[in-house]
């Protein structure tokens, strides 16, 4: 029976340290992947709670997107004065907060709202995102939903610049339905629809 020597040994050493240096970046692109993919859940399950709010308190709920000092924060609000949410009543105190505000980014702001150069529109729209705004309800960065069943219209995207990957909420305002897209392999992906 005869053994290894000492410089097969250190070959096979050698192999699997490369194997390793190989997997492990690797792995992280797949914890950062992760929760990429829980950021958008989370956020996708706020704009839920927010819409059944609206319905069990008989009155507007929404959420609110903020940037203060560079950073991205997300408040819940319930409407108090029976004529929407609106900015003025936020300032004011009259539509109070039920949640928040939390802040509303990742990994030191590699996962946030935003949008990626050059990435397509969502189908049936063609041409290029602009890379300006992520949040896009109108002219404001609220999304409201009344208690009748509908909603604002519009889109948040998210978007996690070290993997390459974009997320966008799809709210469409007659029906308050709103649809999970995952860009993906070059082409948006619909992975959610509530």
């Amino acid at each position: 029976m005869k053994g290894f020597t000492f410089w097969e040994l250190l070959i096979v050493l050698a192999l699997i340290g490369m194997m390793i240096l190989i997997a492990v970046p690797d792995l992280k692109g797949m914890e950062r992947r992760r929760d990429f993919e829980n950021f958008a859940r989370e956020t996708f399950d706020l704009l839920e709670r927010c819409r059944w709010k609206a319905m069990n308190q008989r009155a507007y709920s929404g959420a609110y997107f903020q940037m203060i000092n560079g950073n991205y924060f997300v408040s819940g609000l319930l409407d108090g004065n029976q004529n929407g949410i609106r900015q003025a009543d936020i300032e004011s105190g009259k539509d109070h907060r039920w949640i928040g505000p939390l802040l509303w980014q990742k990994a030191k702001r590699d996962i946030c709202p935003g949008i990626l150069k050059g990435i397509p529109q969502i189908p049936p729209k063609t041409g290029v995102l602009d890379i300006g705004d992520p949040v896009r309800f109108g002219k404001s960065d609220i999304v409201s939903f009344s208690p009748r069943g509908d909603s604002s219209s519009g889109t948040l995207y998210l978007a996690c610049e070290s993997q390459k990957l974009m997320f966008a909420i799809v709210v469409y305002g007659p029906t308050a339905r709103m649809n999970l897209w995952k860009f993906c392999n070059f082409e948006w992906q619909m992975v959610g629809d509530r």
